[in-house]
């Protein structure tokens, strides 16, 4: 019988000891780049998510309501009250005409061609009315403007008439219900349809008129933004607003009759060399738009402030700032900045995505 053998004891030397080590903090930092990985992917996720399953959309609050239009609709809601405020015709203006569009349009633009202005109204007769005066009402931004401000214009040099209480019922004017607006214009629809909208066209038309401040907010999507384009922009607002923001035109030479030396035609363009100031490239360029003193008509620092919000998922706005606010995509809302409040003539567009 033999003798039971014992077990051979290992010793463990300083090079097998610290291949140990080492095997242990190779395990340990795959685990700990697993963990990075998975809640970086998991970060990822969340924010795909959370962007694809955002509710894009823009709102006013008005006592304990929210009133929502769609981007593509506050865009349009922007067009019109700035075309208003262009013109120096009263807010009621960019009302009625942002109720109009919803009821003939939903203030969906019907793109005619590139040369072609967009319409935002509806085509046709008035189909409540028999009398043979009834025009096909005007369907574009313009023609619209066109006839509002002409019965307003009218009716304003018939006020001292002996009969001036039964000519203002013939032309439009700001205190005019919308239905009897409607009528006045001729508009296409019946009019007791279009006094449903009044409500979410006042709420959205105000503001974009630059009649209330830090009133307006869009929810905007980040999943595919559009590259920023700030030469774009600052063509969109020369051709929007330019009355408003009195931007001055180049002019024909003294005793020109119109035309070039090449035989065309002259064409008079905008001069922003002191309208604004650009800073950066790409992404990091930064507008600085100069606007008027606010007086009776409108506050235009916030007209402008607004209407970049309206237009920013259309040239891939993320910042927009204004006196002491600022609105940031990501955010989706106005907060006041702990920097020093810019000036009441001034309005910085952002293109940059905050880290």
């Amino acid at each position: 019988m033999h003798a039971r053998r014992q077990p051979r004891r290992v010793i463990a030397t300083r090079p097998m000891a610290r291949r140990r080590r080492r095997r242990r903090a190779l395990v340990a930092l795959g685990i700990t780049s697993a963990v990075v990985a998975g809640t970086a992917y998991g970060t990822w996720q969340y924010i795909e998510e959370r962007e694809f399953l955002l509710d894009e959309r823009c709102e006013v609050t008005v006592g304990e309501q929210a009133m929502t239009l769609s981007p593509a609709q506050t865009n349009s809601a922007a067009r019109l009250s700035a075309a208003a405020a262009d013109r120096g015709l009263p807010p009621q203006a960019a009302v009625h005409a942002v109720a109009m569009s919803l009821q003939e349009t939903e203030l969906t633009s019907d793109e005619t061609g590139e040369d072609e202005p967009a319409e935002l109204f509806a085509r046709g007769t008035p189909s409540w009315s028999d009398g043979p005066s009834a025009e096909v009402s005007a369907s574009s931004v313009a023609g619209f403007y066109d006839v509002l401000e002409e019965s307003w214009l009218v009716g304003q040099s018939e006020d001292g008439s002996a009969d001036a209480e039964e000519e203002a019922a013939q032309h439009w004017g700001p205190q005019l219900e919308l239905d009897e607006a409607a009528e006045v214009l001729q508009r296409p629809h019946n009019a007791q349809f279009y006094p449903q909208h009044l409500s979410i066209a006042r709420a959205f038309a105000w503001p974009l008129a630059g009649q209330q401040p830090v009133d307006m907010t869009c929810h905007i999507s980040q999943l595919e933004v559009p590259g920023p384009n700030p030469e774009a922009l600052v063509d969109d607002i020369a051709a929007t607003m330019p009355n408003a923001l009195q931007i001055p035109f180049t002019e024909p030479d003294e005793g020109d009759d119109g035309e070039g030396d090449d035989g065309e035609e002259f064409v008079a363009e905008p001069i922003l060399t002191d309208i604004v100031e650009s800073s950066g490239d790409g992404e990091d360029t930064v507008l600085t738009v100069q606007v008027p003193e606010r007086d009776d008509t409108a506050d235009y620092q916030w007209m402008l402030a607004h209407w970049a919000i309206a237009v920013a998922r259309e040239y891939g706005i993320q910042t927009v700032k204004a006196g002491a606010y600022t609105w940031d995509r990501d955010a989706g809302r106005w907060d006041r900045d702990d920097e020093e409040p810019s000036p009441s003539t001034e309005v910085t567009i952002g293109f940059a995505r905050d880290a």
